[in-house]
């Protein structure tokens, strides 16, 4: 089948298959769909937008406290049994 023919066409044609034709055919269709999906490089982001993102995180990050609250660091520590590793 060529690239123009229309998504319509090929639904037509499928349906006039029997069931199993169907399936099996379905079952190509999505073989090979997964084929071209795998085979197209995954387009990176662009380096302004990744410098983009550091520089808003970095933001954040000179606002807020990036340690733990010592009362919550101590409540998880006591939280946690004592057993001894084996």
């Amino acid at each position: 089948m060529s690239r123009s023919v229309s998504i319509n066409q090929i639904e037509q044609q499928i349906e006039a298959l029997p069931p199993v034709e169907q399936i099996m055919m379905l079952e190509r269709i999505v073989r090979h769909l997964k084929q071209l999906l795998l085979a197209q490089p995954i387009a990176a982001t662009q380096r302004t937008e990744c410098k983009g993102i550091a520089e808003k995180l970095n933001q954040v990050y000179k606002a807020e406290v990036s340690h733990l609250d010592s009362h919550l660091f101590n409540v998880q520590l006591n939280s946690i049994g004592r057993d001894e590793w084996q």
